[in-house]
């Protein structure tokens, strides 16, 4: 699940990339993708962790880079989500969202780590070494404080918010956090049964959630952050209509203009180059009325049906129709 999450934020970070480059998006969330994919990384899903700890040392070091990377990114994450939708910019004179504040918590986090005795590198570190008092607190205290960001992202995300996209967006971000929260609870948990050394059997339990809930927290609210962007995207590329013609034009265009192989094959990928897809699509409205009425018509397919009865109701009907949109353009 580790190497599937790192995978995926990769491919969300260079997405998220294109889109501050071509865009401006938040470059706060392009920072925490960036930060979660390197933290992803240490986890060993390309190098090996003995490798890449070695590297450090060889005692344990990558541990404590990596829990330090997943509080900063989720730090940014909390930073780009109140600049997102908080109303106006009141929150930023709280110390907890100046830069100050996310080097408080990683002195938090580093100085426990640094009073252990360190051992050699191991993938189990913590369940071998929680009979030191000083990596239960330094485990505690990140797993405490990842936990009160993920709360804080949460409480934000179920604002109202007016715009249907941003809710949609803001509804996974907070799903997401919410297996955060409920995550770090349960490694708090483990944490202190296992250092008491009591309910062996739930303990047992506890350990294996752990990567579940948190793993497909970061996929959700990675996938939430992603939404804003990706519907600007889809505007801006007029995907929507783009589908749509492309139906059409594979389904009905060569009964309707009696195209030859060739000519067909070429409106097809007109589809994907035009200019003016809801233009192309207002021919085909035009054609589907004349194909309704002619004597001896061939029935129309149910999918290329269904496409032209939604492209029919988008000219028919709200302010940003495809009826509005010829409008505008033809003024211009």
């Amino acid at each position: 699940m580790t190497a599937a999450a790192f995978w995926i934020l990769a491919t969300v970070f260079a997405v998220r990339l294109y889109f501050v480059m071509r865009w401006r998006s938040s470059t706060a969330f392009l920072a925490a993708t960036g930060v979660g994919v390197f933290g992803l990384f240490t986890t060993g899903v390309v190098v090996p962790e003995a490798t890449i700890d070695a590297a450090m040392g060889g005692h344990n070091v990558l541990h404590l880079v990596r829990n330090l990377c997943v509080t900063v990114a989720v730090w940014l994450v909390r930073e780009g989500i109140f600049s997102a939708y908080s109303e106006g910019d009141g929150y930023r004179r709280q110390l907890s969202h100046r830069p100050a504040a996310v080097g408080f918590m990683a002195l938090a986090i580093a100085i426990p780590f640094t009073f252990q005795r360190f051992v050699p590198t191991t993938s189990e570190y913590l369940p071998e070494n929680l009979n030191q008092p000083a990596v239960f607190v330094y485990a505690v205290v990140y797993m405490g404080l990842l936990g009160l960001l993920a709360m804080s992202v949460l409480t934000v995300c179920l604002h109202r918010q007016d715009s249907r996209p941003v809710r949609v967006s803001a509804a996974v971000v907070a799903t997401g956090m919410t297996l955060i929260v409920l995550a770090c609870t349960d490694e708090i948990l483990f944490l202190s049964l296992e250092f008491v050394s009591a309910g062996h059997e739930l303990t047992s339990i506890l350990y294996m959630l752990f990567s579940p809930l948190f793993y497909t927290g970061v996929l959700l609210t990675s996938f939430g952050l992603g939404i804003p962007p990706m519907v600007k995207a889809g505007r801006h590329f007029q995907l929507p209509d783009r589908t749509a013609l492309l139906v059409l034009t594979l389904m009905l265009s060569r009964s309707y203009w009696q195209f030859g192989p060739t000519t067909w094959l070429h409106k097809v990928g007109e589809s994907f180059t035009t200019k003016d897809p809801s233009g192309r699509l207002y021919e085909f409205m035009i054609r589907a009325s004349d194909h309704r009425i002619a004597p001896a018509r061939k029935p129309t397919p149910w999918l290329a049906d269904r496409v032209l009865t939604s492209v029919q109701s988008r000219f028919d009907g709200d302010p940003c129709s495809l009826h509005s949109e010829l409008q505008t353009k033809a003024k211009s």
